[in-house]
């Protein structure tokens, strides 16, 4: 309990830039929001898991953790809960667990019986893998290269476009091998191509990259996330 309430005194935990679309997320330090300090919620979330304590174990193999046992971890107290960030093999664990007055631990992971539950249970079996030292294995439900390719594509030209890039610029720097005439844009092939692919942009940066974290899933959209 000391070592968490050391660890909470010196690690800051900020709201994302304003220029996000949602805020749905916390970063960090005092650094640009890169996958590394992202502090994801619940809600927007499937993988971010949620420990409890159970009153009576339900095998001998049943476990209690205790936080300091994560080893190089962060936490810090939000309301009534820690918020915890556990670096492992390739990721970032990030759990929530009541407070408790004796010492913050659990023996439980909550699974919501969501759309989601899928993901939720396979973040619970690489989190359990992790803590027995074992290999986390691939994730469940892995957005293809095709599709992460084609989203840096749209996040790149709208990066340009902020930079003050036209779209003729944008389409010449990004999808042309040679470059585009001025004179030759007004007709040119790769004119609309430009266009939709920042209409793409704008809806994955206002709010659409959440669709993401809830691949393969589909998101709620009655939820407030």
């Amino acid at each position: 309990m000391r070592r968490a309430a050391h660890i909470m005194e010196n690690f800051s935990v900020r709201l994302t830039s304003p220029l996000v679309g949602v805020r749905d997320f916390r970063i960090t330090g005092d650094d640009l929001p890169l996958a590394e300090n992202i502090v994801w919620t619940e809600r927007a979330f499937p993988r971010v898991l949620r420990g409890t304590t159970m009153p009576a174990a339900v095998s001998f193999s049943h476990r209690t953790v205790q936080l300091p046992e994560f080893g190089n971890f962060h936490a810090w107290q939000q309301a009534k809960e820690f918020v915890v960030l556990w670096p492992t093999s390739g990721s970032t664990q990030t759990l929530i667990a009541e407070i408790r007055e004796d010492s913050p631990s659990i023996n439980a992971i909550v699974l919501p019986l969501d759309g989601a539950f899928e993901t939720r249970l396979d973040a619970a079996r690489r989190f359990w893998r992790a803590l027995s030292g074992r290999s986390l294995g691939p994730p469940f439900g892995a957005l293809p290269q095709q599709t992460k390719i084609r989203h840096v594509l749209n996040l790149r030209a709208h990066d340009g476009r902020r930079a003050g890039a036209t779209y003729r610029q944008i389409a010449e720097v990004l999808l042309s091998r040679e470059p585009i005439a001025p004179r030759d844009w007004r007709d040119h092939h790769l004119r609309h191509k430009a266009r939709a692919i920042l209409r793409r942009a704008d809806r994955l940066v206002a709010g659409g990259y959440r669709d993401l974290l809830f691949y393969p899933h589909s998101r709620d959209r009655n939820s407030d996330c």
